[in-house]
């Protein structure tokens, strides 16, 4: 496919979201485009567009965004916490991003249980952070060692008993 634009053509087209996402899916071979149902309204001017160039058409298949209680998910506002300097970075421990529940102690293979137990649905949810967590301690909670440290320990001394005596327990009691 060749595409030129002249300046003597009446309009020009530059590469907005509208534009390139159909354009990019068909040119890059996706033969199935991943989209939140947010964009549901916009799907005639995605195939019209495919019509117009003359290009294969990708199937659409949508799914709702998931919702966070309590949590600011849009990129807008987490970049001004960003550019303000208010967090590190993306990745900073209190964001809700990959790589900040990431440092945060979530583990790749708990978030990934956590994303195949969601489905994809259509409707749109609602989710708790500890629903996230309790993923997560399925994953660490066998693998976690278990230690007991006493601090203020008061001797105690029986006549009977000549020996010191140790016993080791396993470190993960369940």
């Amino acid at each position: 496919l060749s595409l030129s634009f002249s300046p003597s053509l009446p309009y020009r087209v530059y590469p907005t979201y509208d534009f390139a996402c159909p354009w990019w899916d068909s040119i890059e071979g996706v033969t199935h485009a991943l989209r939140t149902t947010e964009y549901h309204d916009r799907d005639p001017q995605y195939f019209w567009i495919l019509d117009a160039l003359g290009l294969r058409k990708p199937y659409i298949y949508e799914y709702s965004r998931l919702n966070l209680q309590n949590t600011v998910l849009s990129k807008r506002k987490l970049t001004w916490f960003v550019n303000e300097g208010i967090v590190s970075g993306w990745d900073d421990p209190r964001f809700p991003t990959v790589r900040g529940v990431l440092r945060r102690g979530m583990t790749v293979e708990g978030l990934k249980l956590f994303i195949a137990a969601q489905g994809s649905s259509r409707a749109v949810t609602m989710m708790d952070w500890n629903k996230i967590w309790a993923f997560n301690r399925k994953v660490i909670d066998p693998i976690s060692p278990r230690y007991t440290a006493l601090t203020d320990t008061v001797p105690l001394l029986i006549p009977e008993v000549k020996d010191e005596t140790s016993k080791m327990v396993p470190k993960h009691p369940k």
